[in-house]
């Protein structure tokens, strides 16, 4: 079976060093790069499993690559693990917003990065797997025939509505941050604030529930953004 590709941004040798013998020694396959400019060149060039981004990089830092990686490469949804020097709730945050699925502050416990590693690359092949028909909190959305109903009625949505409640369908748990909806849904238009996101999440929840749908499955993450339940 061919091992999965890790890329590894870290302008540490050493470091970089350390996590490619623990990411080989339990089967990972890996490629490093130094900084933000040298990973771009190898996203295009390769098809990765999952990124290890250091935050702290020489010019481009590891935002900026996050960024780019989200709202530009083909591989929008590739899992990124974020590193830091400090164990900084703040820049937690900050990366969760931005769209990382995991965060981990420096010295790094190999065993626990495995194991987040892991559990990162499982939930991006099931959202990559996921069937053309989603059912979730009894909602049915079919993606081929772009319909979406609640006990066996039609929920009659937007265009950017639909969009909206299947992209929360397809990740439940994971926190989409309303800047993020903005890059994913509205990337085409200008001059778009985030209140828009806002507005589109309070039509969705009312016409859930004038359907005898439960408007609550959709959760405000405070300061954050918006994610759909899991319970």
């Amino acid at each position: 079976m061919k091992s999965k590709l890790i890329l590894l941004i870290d302008d540490d040798p050493s470091i970089q060093k350390l996590l490619k013998a623990a990411l080989e020694k339990n089967g990972y396959s890996t490629m490093s790069c130094p900084s933000g400019e040298a990973a771009l060149e190898k996203l295009e060039q390769y098809t990765f499993e999952a990124v290890i981004l250091d935050i702290v990089l020489p010019n481009m830092d590891g935002w900026d690559v996050l960024k780019w990686i989200r709202n530009h490469h083909v591989q929008h949804q590739l899992p990124v693990i974020m590193l830091t020097c400090k164990d900084s709730e703040i820049e937690t945050v900050i990366g969760l917003e931005m769209g990382a699925d995991d965060y981990l502050s420096k010295p790094v416990r190999y065993h626990e990065l495995i194991a987040r590693l892991k559990k990162a690359c499982n939930k991006n092949a099931n959202v990559l797997n996921s069937p053309k028909l989603l059912f979730v909190h009894g909602i049915e959305i079919d993606q081929e025939s772009r319909t979406i109903s609640i006990n066996k009625t039609s929920l009659p949505l937007t265009y950017r509505e639909f969009e909206l409640l299947t992209l929360l369908a397809k990740n439940p748990g994971r926190v989409f941050t309303r800047d993020h909806l903005l890059d994913l849904l509205w990337h085409d238009e200008q001059f778009l604030e985030t209140r828009t996101v806002d507005v589109h999440i309070r039509r969705l929840r009312k016409k859930i529930q004038e359907q005898g749908g439960n408007p609550d499955i959709i959760e405000t993450i405070r300061s954050i953004g918006y994610r759909l339940t899991t319970d």
